[in-house]
């Protein structure tokens, strides 16, 4: 169980660390293959952790914590060494291997290796891929540190780490100053929340002189304490999770490589606010007020971003706003207590997110770069997988049964008539949400795919439909 938690942790750092050392030397394709590989390799490792939590025998005193969506003591901490200690304050190089954790784990890993891989056709012929793949790299291995952190600490530093990956990515292209900007904005809102979370563990540190999840989640903390605890660990889920009032720097994030948006906004970086809640629910659970807050910070995101959507002309601008709004559907599932509803959404938007970025970024390549939608429409003609591709997404996105979205959305509007008359309001937002969803993605779909090409498209297009 331990054994592949750690191969999966460590396998992108080994890939980032050769791609480092290979320097120009190293073939730019070895580059991307090593990245994947390391990435895949990872992914195994997950597997073999999944498996080892399956097959462990619950033992309640494994655990000393509830964690959600998972069977009482099928969780296992493991620790490399005391990494810091100070009188009776101590923190260790700790992994914690649980089914939350090995969740997440294989949704990094197994999505963020298809977009490494899909990356290697994407970034061919540009001058800087061997940096490109080992910021990729070392983006998955941030993640992993993030949703295998074995206390508090160990989460904050993977937290901290995906925010400087993520501002390596994102302004990649430095000689764009558009780039440039949107690199700063991502980092300077996400310190923001990484700053919040930091005072939170402060507190903690003052109260129970430990960072373990255990002294966090069972001892009983003043309620003033649980509350600004509770509201420092929100400020940065909200922040990395884009999030109203933290929202603005997840659509310039769009600056990037495709793929990276595909990885940032699919499997995650901004997932890992929701992840964040479901991990630390105990603390939220104490902090009543503090939870619903976050789901009313869910239920306006999924509305504004929803309609913000609707008037974009940039394809991937709509995706982007897109996926503010599901988050908010996120927010909204582990705010009301559905911690597995919304965990559940959180699995099936990595996929069908990751899909239609990918289908977008064939569709941008094959039109010379071009993102506006006014000037696509009819592509399908000349791109039926893209098409069909994109098509399979959309419907996964809007929630059209039998498609994954369905199975995951639907619950958690179901799962807010259970906290009483302020659910209705979360449970009508959570439909007009899903009426926007419907709205945006078929007016992208019509705007691109059906009809006959138009001339932009004539005259741009050369074939990169994934044949």
């Amino acid at each position: 169980m331990t054994g592949g938690a750690w191969l999966c942790l460590l396998a992108p750092l080994v890939g980032t660390i050769l791609i480092l050392l290979g320097g120009t030397w190293l073939p730019r394709a070895a580059a991307g293959w090593l990245a994947t590989t390391s990435v895949f390799v990872a992914f195994a490792g997950a597997i073999l952790a999944f498996l080892g939590v399956q097959s462990a025998h619950p033992t309640p005193t494994t655990l000393q914590y509830p964690a959600p969506t998972v069977v009482p003591g099928r969780g296992e901490i493991t620790t490399a060494w005391t990494w810091l200690a100070a009188g009776h304050f101590n923190v260790g190089l700790q992994l914690l291997v649980d089914p939350l954790s090995t969740m997440m784990m294989l949704i990094v890993s197994g999505v963020g290796g298809l977009i490494v891989l899909y990356s290697i056709g994407y970034m061919h012929r540009d001058n800087e891929e061997r940096r490109y793949f080992a910021y990729i790299a070392f983006f998955v291995f941030s993640m992993l540190l993030l949703v295998e952190g074995g206390n508090l600490l160990m989460l904050l530093v993977g937290w901290g780490l995906v925010g400087l990956s993520s501002y390596l990515l994102i302004g990649f292209w430095h000689d764009r100053p558009s780039a440039v900007a949107a690199a700063k904005k991502a980092f300077v809102m996400n310190a923001f929340g990484d700053a919040t979370m930091a005072l939170a563990f402060f507190i903690l540190i003052a109260h129970t002189n430990s960072l373990s999840f255990a002294s966090a989640f069972n001892v009983h903390l003043s309620s003033t304490a649980e509350n600004l605890v509770a509201l420092g660990l929100l400020g940065g889920a909200v922040a990395k999770s884009a999030q109203i009032p933290l929202q603005t720097w997840l659509p310039d994030a769009m600056e990037g490589p495709t793929p990276v948006s595909a990885l940032i906004h699919a499997a995650t970086m901004v997932t890992a606010g929701v992840y964040l809640i479901a991990r630390t629910h105990p603390i939220f659970e104490q902090a009543r007020t503090i939870e619903l807050i976050a789901a009313g910070a869910g239920a306006l995101t999924l509305l504004v971003a929803g309609l913000i959507a609707l008037v974009q002309t940039d394809i991937k601008r709509v995706i982007a706003y897109s996926t503010m709004s599901q988050i908010g559907y996120m927010f909204v599932g582990v705010g009301v207590g559905g911690y597995a509803n919304g965990m559940f959404h959180l699995m099936t938007h990595a996929f069908f997110k990751a899909l239609l970025f990918m289908t977008a970024g064939l569709a941008i390549h094959a039109l010379a770069n071009e993102q506006d939608i006014r000037k696509m429409h009819g592509l399908g003609k000349v791109m039926p997988f893209t098409k069909w591709c994109f098509l399979a997404g959309a419907l996964a996105l809007v929630g059209i049964p039998p498609f994954s979205g369905w199975f995951s959305k639907d619950p958690i509007i179901a799962s807010t008539l259970n906290i009483g008359w302020y659910g209705y309001v979360f449970y009508a937002c959570g439909l007009a949400g899903a009426f926007l969803t419907g709205l945006y993605t078929f007016r992208l779909w019509f705007l691109v795919f059906p009809g006959e090409p138009s001339p932009f498209v004539r005259e741009h297009y050369h074939d990169h439909d994934g044949r």
